[in-house]
């Protein structure tokens, strides 16, 4: 039913948001970390890079999905005013606020930090930065809102869908446009992105999330048929997934076919869902907190890992250690930020947290 709370999705939308909390630090470890505007450690460790390749495809892409789905549970209690007005709220507030903010405080830190070795100089530049992609779900929501009031096929139960969905691999039917916008990207490289992991500000990233973001509202809407379709297929998308990865891997992550990073994508996202219907879908303490604090976190992570390479980017540490020191302390700092403003009525709405508790998924 439409009305079940998913647990499942609020976990894994914490764990995607903290995989990319672990992704944005490990990039600062990279010997190319400055050519992509991360302050860099004095000591790279590319060798990082090879489990954060295993995200780097779907680690946005995910996140759209679950969007999309959180979408579909949000429409089935308000109006279409009350919708927008929700999504409004809960993610432009965030994206306004933290614009000025948290986005124009990381500008200042790298560009301070580029000043003091003598190249250009330290500067105060409003930037959405780790936030973009909230811009892109608004837009989404926005231009689907429509689509889910007044055409059945995306809030009804369809018969053929659900049949298909029933069905041992029939999910995978919903790959094809996946593919084909894997297929875009291989023969218009020039002006549709520069790869496939390059979701920032390129139609790639902007189609490809609103493709996701649509499967999301449809499968939902198939109600019990999706998410026992997850059940029925997880092992599969592993074993698909893992494949292409170490594929990638004896490629060395270079040259290989936008149509295979697109597949090898699509399947670790369902392996993710799959997973997260069989182990996480019930009631948790734990995941209560996590799930309301994570967004918050992620908000705040972003300057306080930049603080943390300006001031102690140059200290020599064995840099493994140091890599995985930074991360609990880029994550204890945001939780301690979070605590301290979260009984704070004002400031919550400015960092996603809603003044009255609701019992629906938000995306």
């Amino acid at each position: 039913m439409l009305n079940e709370r998913r647990h499942d999705i609020d976990s894994l939308r914490a764990i995607a948001l903290f995989l990319l909390i672990a992704y944005h630090l490990a990039v600062s470890f990279m010997s190319w970390a400055p050519l992509v505007f991360f302050i860099p450690n004095n000591r790279s460790i590319d060798l990082l890079w090879v489990p954060m390749s295993m995200i780097n495809t779907w680690r946005i892409p995910i996140l759209f999905l679950i969007s999309g789905i959180a979408f579909r549970f949000s429409f089935q209690k308000r109006s279409l005013k009350e919708v927008i007005k929700e999504r409004l709220k809960v993610l432009g507030i965030p994206l306004l606020f933290g614009y000025f903010t948290s986005g124009a405080l990381v500008v200042y830190l790298v560009t301070l930090f580029w000043e003091r070795k003598g190249e250009g100089e330290a500067m105060y530049a409003p930037a959405t930065l780790h936030l973009w992609f909230l811009s892109n779900i608004i837009l989404y929501s926005l231009l689907f809102v429509l689509v889910v009031k007044f055409i059945p096929l995306f809030r009804e139960k369809s018969k053929y869908i659900s049949k298909l969905l029933s069905k041992r691999g029939g999910i995978f039917i919903f790959s094809i446009p996946i593919i084909y916008e894997g297929h875009l990207l291989e023969i218009l490289p020039e002006w549709y992105s520069l790869g496939y992991e390059f979701f920032v500000d390129t139609l790639h990233g902007f189609l490809l999330g609103g493709i996701w973001f649509l499967l999301g509202i449809i499968l939902t809407s198939q109600e019990e048929f999706f998410w026992e379709s997850n059940k029925l297929n997880w092992k599969i998308h592993g074993v698909i997934a893992f494949s292409l990865y170490i594929y990638r891997y004896f490629n060395s992550f270079e040259d290989i076919d936008n149509r295979i990073i697109a597949f090898e994508s699509f399947n670790f996202i369902f392996l993710a869902l799959g997973l997260g219907s069989v182990y996480l879908n019930k009631e948790s303490s734990q995941l209560d907190y996590y799930k309301t604090a994570i967004f918050p976190v992620y908000i705040v992570h972003y300057p306080i890992q930049y603080a943390l390479m300006f001031y102690l980017g140059g200290w020599n540490l064995n840099p493994w250690i140091k890599y995985f020191l930074f991360l609990f302390l880029v994550c204890f700092l945001s939780l301690t930020f979070y605590h301290a403003i979260k009984n704070i009525r004002i400031l919550r709405p400015l960092f996603g947290l809603r003044n009255k508790p609701k019992k629906d998924i938000d995306g």
